[in-house]
């Protein structure tokens, strides 16, 4: 008896564990936080959309609908990250072609 008491809690905190939210999804506040960062240190067109993602992200995920959440969550990360790597593009890219236009004037001459 013992034994099939054990496995039923055993399979019920299984059961409650797989449908935990992962520390991943559950963390809207500093998806926000990173977005509103996008913006000022990054590309702020896409750090803009970024945000109005993460808001909704954390909407749905109020309402209970976590399906969703995670969708808008992911959109919203993914442009987090182009609005950080445009933004990298253009430091390291700006001084390089600076540079190549000097150059080429330099050989012109």
């Amino acid at each position: 008896m013992e034994d099939e008491e054990k496995a039923v809690e055993i399979m019920v905190s299984n059961t409650g564990a797989a449908h935990s939210p992962s520390p991943i999804r559950c963390c809207w506040l500093r998806l926000r936080y990173l977005a509103a960062t996008s913006i000022i240190c990054g590309c702020s067109c896409l750090g803009v959309m970024a945000l109005v993602f993460a808001i909704k992200a954390e909407e749905r995920h109020k309402a209970g609908r976590s399906e969703e959440a995670v969708h808008w969550g992911a959109r919203a990360r993914r442009l987090i990250l182009a609005s950080f790597a445009v933004w990298l593009a253009v430091l390291i890219l700006a001084p390089l072609l600076l540079w190549l236009l000097s150059y080429a004037i330099a050989q012109a001459e």
